[in-house]
């Protein structure tokens, strides 16, 4: 393979065989910190994710016939 030159010496410049992101094997280098979680935070993930949906779909189902009965929409 012919030797190339390089296009760019600014924040993009990296040798033209390495991998972009974390495409090739091995371990992602990755030296950043992890982010600070409040249990608040942890609480209200768990119950989001927890939430089922046929049911939420329902409640609001449900919520939207007793208002038409009640007659406000």
């Amino acid at each position: 393979m012919p030797q190339r030159s390089k296009i760019t010496t600014g924040a993009n410049d990296r040798p033209l065989d390495e991998s972009i992101a974390q495409t090739a094997p091995g371990l992602p280098d990755d030296s950043s910190r992890s982010p600070e979680v409040d249990d608040e935070d942890v609480d209200r993930v768990k119950r989001k994710l927890a939430d089922d949906p046929r049911a939420r779909l329902k409640k609001e189902v449900d919520e939207a016939i007793k208002a038409s009965e009640r007659g406000s929409e």
